[in-house]
């Protein structure tokens, strides 16, 4: 029995399974029942079918039923409890059995509620657009994490931690209640892009937000702070004065406090379509992320939004007629099965937007656009989806033209430059032989006679049967009775 008295001092929380005593008197070992034995009903009352109460207990056990929806606090009240009636009972008497049992019942209840909060605790959570999955046991390789709630570090070993599979947004378990930011790919999907893509650091001034962060609505003011700095000349410390100022997103022109603005830099879009201009800027934790996720989509009309661009940025018209003509070699690709094998033209190594249409851009394309590596990508997939026509596919060459105007028996595509295709028809010519014909298409000519010659002829055909019934209302009219 010493064994039992040892383990019920133990302030261990697990599982509690106690051995065989050595003393004599005590008849078997006891088996705790499972959850499901002794929650039946609104109370627990299994000991009752497995072990009758001893009479001296009928008064005590009321005080130790256990409620189903009983809590982990009002279990540790209740093992305490149960815990100083074992120690009070008489060695190797029926009462102590009996407490024991209840006991390990107890406990075994505890480790179960624990269980489920520890089930609770890896499910994925849903805040203001945020899936949050639990990352406890994920390994960062590159560099620290810090909650984008509190700023502060998370220790990714230690501490249970939670991360947006969407916007990549972080946060310590207990900052979960607390999170005021709305998920950035809620808010992109929502704008279906950039909000601000025409004014350049729309600044209203700090006295538009009431001097408060646009974010967590923290009070804020230009104010200077006093801290403690190591003195170089053997003094131990020295009070240094430094300015905390709210601190500007280049994206939104808004105010930020120094959690929600961590000065994380970023290309702006405003800039890149006004300017030109590449550099990166100070940006809100919130604008980063939403960056970051825009980034490569393609919800930028460069056209519609700066035309003149096109003009100052020759690439950028280079980049647009390679496009376009790779729009018109999609258009052959698409029917050949050996193309299809090979993966033309989408694994071609080409983004795909840059495809399917000519208009759209993403940042990622204008930035890599000024570095040439853009130019270099549109390239090779343009030079090896040509070959591929023009040489090594014999069903694609069949579908190329030839001039009707000269004769020749040079096979023209529509993306060569010294082809044309008529506006109507869109049949190819040589561009010197459409000069020649003061730019006449023929098969429009010919299709124009045609209807022409189908139109009098059906015109024809409809004189007669007027002529008849013309005669016939004649008749009609001059054998009507007089009135």
């Amino acid at each position: 029995m010493v064994d039992v008295i040892s383990q019920i001092n133990t302030e261990d929380d697990g599982k509690f399974e106690p051995r065989r005593a050595s003393n004599s008197c005590d008849t078997g070992a006891s088996t705790p029942s499972s959850s499901s034995d002794y929650v039946t009903g609104d109370a627990d009352d299994s000991s009752d079918g497995k072990c009758t109460v001893p009479f001296t207990l009928k008064s005590v056990e009321t005080q130790l039923i256990l409620p189903k929806d009983a809590t982990e606090i009002i279990l540790r009240e209740k093992v305490e409890q149960c815990k100083e009636m074992v120690l009070e009972s008489a060695e190797c008497s029926e009462e102590r059995k009996w407490l024991v049992r209840r006991l390990i019942e107890l406990r075994l209840r505890a480790q179960e509620l624990r269980e489920e909060s520890n089930e609770s605790l890896l499910e994925t959570q849903v805040i203001l657009g945020h899936h949050l999955e639990p990352q406890k046991t994920h390994v960062v390789p590159s560099g620290p994490i810090y909650c984008d709630n509190c700023s502060a570090a998370v220790w990714t070993m230690l501490q249970s931690w939670y991360m947006c599979s969407d916007c990549g947004f972080c946060c310590h378990w207990k900052c979960l209640s607390s999170i005021c930011r709305v998920c950035a790919h809620v808010v992109a999907s929502e704008a279906g892009g950039y909000t601000y893509t025409k004014d350049i650091c729309p600044e209203r001034g700090l006295s538009s937000q009431s001097y408060r962060c646009a974010e967590c609505n923290t009070g804020i003011k230009f104010t200077v702070s006093k801290g403690l700095s190591l003195s170089c000349f053997g003094s131990p410390f020295k009070y240094t004065a430094a300015w905390i100022e709210p601190r500007l997103c280049d994206y939104s022109g808004l105010y930020y406090c120094q959690r929600c603005h961590w000065n994380t830099t970023a290309t702006i879009p405003a800039r890149v379509i006004r300017n030109w201009d590449m550099e990166p800027r100070k940006v809100s934790r919130a604008a980063a992320q939403l960056l970051e996720i825009l980034e490569q989509r393609p919800v930028l009309n460069v056209e519609q939004l700066n035309p003149k661009l096109f003009t100052l940025v020759p690439d950028l018209t280079l980049v647009k007629k390679l496009r376009e003509e790779l729009q018109m070699i999609k258009r052959y690709l698409v029917f050949c099965p050996d193309a299809n094998n090979q993966g033309l033209p989408w694994r071609a190594g080409l983004r795909s937007h840059l495809i399917e249409n000519s208009n759209s851009y993403a940042i990622k394309d204008l930035i890599d656009l000024q570095n040439g590596t853009l130019v270099e990508e549109i390239r090779g997939a343009y030079d090896a989806m040509r070959t591929h026509i023009t040489e090594n596919c014999e069903l694609c060459r069949a579908r190329g033209h030839l001039c009707e105007l000269c004769g020749n028996d040079e096979v023209i595509f529509p993306w060569d430059a010294g082809s044309i295709s008529c506006r109507e028809c869109s049949t190819l010519y040589h561009r010197a032989c459409w000069s020649k014909r003061n730019h006449c298409c023929p098969k429009c000519y010919r299709i124009q006679k045609r209807l022409a010659q189908i139109n009098s002829e059906t015109d024809n055909n409809l004189m007669p049967s007027t002529r008849t019934e013309d005669s016939e209302m004649h008749v009609d009219s001059n054998t009507a009775p007089n009135n």
